[in-house]
């Protein structure tokens, strides 16, 4: 196998072409001609996740978050990039087009939060809306059965292995529509308003877009922004590992969110 047999996969799970159009998406360094053995797939590629990806001896690491994303004028010196390039180690981000995909961030999300297969996107990805499939696009909303806004929290914070869960707005009465937004709600908030969500889970929002929905009745749970999509990586890892016979396909055990409770 070779590096652009990963990149040739990764495309199949995640189409580029959907990724957002300020997105920096694809592969970022690295030879695709390379050999291939291992790959290693984290959210945020921190310096003690490449210290963990050198002693795996990955050829390639799968970083959800862009390590180049606006215009590179220089490249410190032990930087994670500059360490990359002089260890020969490719880098790829699906970001945004990992947000769009089916079975990617969004769904991810959706499912941890409760939500069935009759779900659809809050917006349609730049490559149009899909008749034959209306949850390609970004973020995800959907009916579910009447359950406490509690119950929710619970579930996701179970479901993500999490401690803890901000949360702005009524925790009393029961949900019928619940929306996802992987990472940070932004433009999205207003939308899953408008389709008439009880329920908004995201990663981070604006403190006067909670405050509003909170004036509305709804219930928003905010992960902080790694933390909502970090449970993508398994999956995706999965996949990947089932296209790439013979590469070993990890998920990192040193990435997490940068924000802690004290």
């Amino acid at each position: 196998m070779l590096i652009r047999d990963a990149v040739g996969a990764l495309e199949n799970i995640a189409p580029l072409a959907h990724a957002e159009a300020w997105d920096n998406v694809g592969l970022l360094v690295g030879d695709p001609g390379r050999a291939l053995r291992r790959v290693l797939v984290c959210v945020d590629l921190t310096p003690v996740v490449w210290a963990e990806a050198c002693e795996a001896h990955a050829e390639l690491v799968v970083c959800y978050h862009p390590p180049i994303f606006s215009g590179l004028k220089r490249i410190a010196h032990g930087s994670v990039v500059a360490e990359a390039i002089r260890h020969d180690v490719a880098l790829y981000s699906p970001h945004t087009a990992l947000d769009v995909a089916r079975g990617g961030t969004n769904d991810v999300l959706a499912d941890a939060a409760g939500l069935g297969p009759a779900r659809r996107c809050l917006r349609p990805s730049k490559a149009g809306r899909s008749e034959s499939d209306p949850a390609l696009g970004m973020g995800r909303i959907g009916d579910i059965e009447p359950t406490p806004r509690a119950e929710i929290v619970r579930r996701l914070k179970a479901g993500l292995t999490l401690d803890h869960a901000l949360v702005a707005g009524p925790l009393e009465g029961e949900a019928r529509s619940v929306a996802v937004c992987a990472g940070a709600a932004g433009e999205l908030v207003s939308v899953a308003a408008a389709e008439g969500a009880d329920v908004l889970v995201t990663g981070e929002v604006r403190h006067h877009d909670a405050l509003a929905l909170a004036r509305e009745g709804r219930t928003v749970i905010a992960l902080l922004h790694s933390n909502s999509e970090r449970a993508a990586m398994t999956p995706l890892a999965e996949r990947l590992a089932a296209a790439l016979e013979g590469v070993r396909v990890t998920t990192s055990r040193e990435d997490r969110d940068p924000f802690s409770v004290a």
